[in-house]
């Protein structure tokens, strides 16, 4: 059993929640009216034209921007009900105009057990089964039942139980549970002002629920003989009184029927605020023959005006009066007596509310760091357009670990998700394995995946797969791309391999796809490309040296410029001169106010 108080506290904090019928942001709000127009026979008016009507707030005439009829069909729904589990398959099944929002609470606290209790819940079960259609959402909730996990159903086995294990309490204070043990104790008068508190708490919760799912009327039946005052003590200034509910209700579409099970009336103050709360919100007060009158309350919510207009009274917070009339002789109207405005305070809490419940960006979970042991990777940075920076991915299957018997199959694709740190997706799709003379072929799965990207982390998922699509291993990493974007740059070089002329021939194509490898034998030819930038699109002067292992040079390097400023220059390295082992190629870009360095390093084997 929850904490009845602290539940109505954390509610009470979110205060009134932001009217439906507002923007607070505008200079002037909108406004909802619902209007029961009836003839002298009391039947429905559901012919009216929107000129019919005539609107004034305090005195001055409005000019109406809706008038929309709502007549609720009480047949059974033409598709499977919404099963109601989640906050949004309530809002979903509430969405439609064939649904009616009732809620109903058993005041346990302030009702006589006995008769009382016999003649409410005998009425009740007659209403859930005679007027509550199959298309209804009906909440049915108790004093000590948990505000934050009010649920409206369709369940009606749920609703005749909550019906009948209703048991008044009222003058009974012996604790029921740990909770009334611990926090409602002391002397009667103690007892039933904290008893107070929670039925108003729950009076106003569930207005502010049933207001949160939909703009159109909604009924709140509140079982009752009448609740008193709570005391007001320092620091309890935010929980909720019969103003509180007032408001809500008013804010919320939601009219309030007062339903006391007595036989005969008593006069009090409790009853007489609640009387007056129904009459306020154009409910009804009902009391004696209580089938008439719940059969009333489900008519009222079955066929109905809406009425809309943009008030330009200021957010003060006050009461507002609307008079509504309806040019057609012999019509009734029944309809609210006005609204009331947001106030300053509501304005900033539903700008906040609306801050904080904005859509955001949705950032799927990744998977934990890892580095797989079955692919080498590479890759690779340019310039790309706006300033951002172009990658290009490539890879190879790693090779066996010498002396390692653990058998495992060979990938032969692998499919690469690259995204921003705050979740956009770049690329996402299947890359081949790179090689010797991989060239990218029209209609197949490409060699390499290219994407344009902002300078900053990226997060890069690998599925690595055999040839069946089957996932062998899973690789997760960060990238930390860099940003070209300075006076002289160079872009990553990029090494192609051939293993004779014919190949090296296909290296000179854009279709050409780099190698991961970073070791190559005497026999074959490398070609290196590498891409540099100088100030304002400028070509920055190039140069290329070859080092050996430690960095001492060994010769100048002919690099093949670009043909066109920001293209690929080219390095022709054959490697039948070089003995074996470790090199640097090393490529410089100088401008005349800066220079750019990078450097290459492979491995030469017999």
């Amino acid at each position: 059993m929850r904490g009845v108080l602290a539940a109505a506290f954390a509610l009470a904090l979110l205060g009134p929640q932001p009217p439906l019928r507002g923007e607070p942001s505008a200079p002037s709000h909108l406004v909802s009216i619902d209007v029961i127009p009836a003839d002298a026979r009391g039947r429905i008016l559901d012919d009216l034209a929107p000129g019919e009507f005539e609107l004034r707030e305090e005195g001055a005439l409005q000019t109406l921007e809706g008038v929309r009829f709502i007549r609720v069909a009480l047949g059974p729904p033409s598709g499977a009900p919404v099963m109601i589990r989640t906050a949004a398959d309530e809002r979903q099944a509430a969405a439609g105009d064939d649904t009616r929002l009732v809620a109903i609470f058993l005041d346990e606290y302030h009702v006589s057990a006995g008769a009382s209790t016999d003649r409410a819940r005998e009425a009740l079960t007659r209403f859930v089964d005679r007027d509550i259609s199959s298309r209804d959402l009906v909440v049915i909730v108790k004093p000590l039942d948990s505000l934050l996990a009010i649920r409206a159903t369709r369940d009606r086995e749920a609703m005749h139980r909550s019906i009948d294990t209703f048991q008044g309490r009222k003058g009974d204070y012996e604790p029921r549970n740990v909770y009334e043990r611990d926090y409602m104790a002391g002397t009667p008068a103690r007892i039933e002002a904290a008893r107070n508190q929670v039925a108003l708490s729950a009076l106003n919760a569930l207005a502010i629920h049933l207001g949160s799912l939909t703009d159109r009327r909604k009924t709140l039946v509140v079982v009752t003989e009448g609740i008193g005052r709570s005391e007001r003590r320092r620091g309890q200034e935010y929980l909720a009184t019969l103003d509180t509910i007032r408001r809500s209700a008013s804010r919320a579409t939601v009219a309030v029927y007062t339903v006391d099970p007595r036989e005969t009336s008593a006069d009090d103050p409790g009853a007489d605020g609640l009387r007056a709360l129904a009459d306020e919100t154009e409910g009804r007060a009902i009391a004696g023959d209580l089938d008439s009158g719940l059969r009333l309350a489900a008519a009222d919510s079955t066929a109905y005006y809406l009425l809309t207009y943009r008030s330009a009274r200021p957010d003060d917070g006050k009461f507002h009066e609307v008079q509504v009339r309806v040019k057609r002789a012999g019509a009734n109207v029944r309809a609210r007596n006005g609204y009331w405005a947001p106030s300053p305070d509501d304005v900033m809490r539903a700008a906040l509310l609306a801050k904080i419940n904005e859509p955001k960006p949705v950032v799927p979970l990744e998977p934990p760091p890892h580095v797989s042991t079955m692919i080498r990777p590479w890759f690779g940075e340019a310039r790309g357009a706006d300033g951002r920076t172009r990658v290009t991915f490539v890879w190879e299957p790693a090779g066996r670990v010498p002396g390692d018997r653990v058998r495992q199959q060979s990938p032969s694709r692998l499919v690469l998700t690259a995204r921003t740190s705050e979740g956009a997706v770049l690329f996402d799709g299947a890359v081949s394995p790179t090689g010797p003379a991989a060239i990218d072929e029209p209609d197949t799965t490409p060699a390499r995946a290219v994407f344009d990207t902002p300078p900053g982390r990226l997060r890069l998922r690998m599925s690595i797969q055999d040839a069946t699509a089957k996932v062998l291993d899973q690789d997760v990493r960060d990238l930390a791309v860099r940003d070209l974007g300075g006076e002289v740059a160079i872009g990553t070089p990029e090494v192609l391999r051939a293993r004779n002329a014919r190949e090296f021939r296909t290296l000179e194509t854009e279709a050409a796809v780099p190698v991961v490898s970073r070791e190559f034998s005497r026999t074959e030819r490398l070609l290196i490309r590498f891409r540099a930038y100088g100030p304002g699109g400028e070509r920055p002067s190039i140069s290329a040296k070859l080092l050996g292992r430690m960095g001492t040079p060994m010769r100048e390097l002919s690099v093949i410029p670009a043909s066109t400023p920001g293209g690929d220059n080219a390095i022709d390295l054959p490697l039948a001169g070089l003995a074996t082992g470790e090199y640097i190629v090393e490529m410089t870009a100088k401008s005349a106010a800066a220079q750019a360095t990078d450097r290459l390093r492979f491995r030469v084997t017999p």
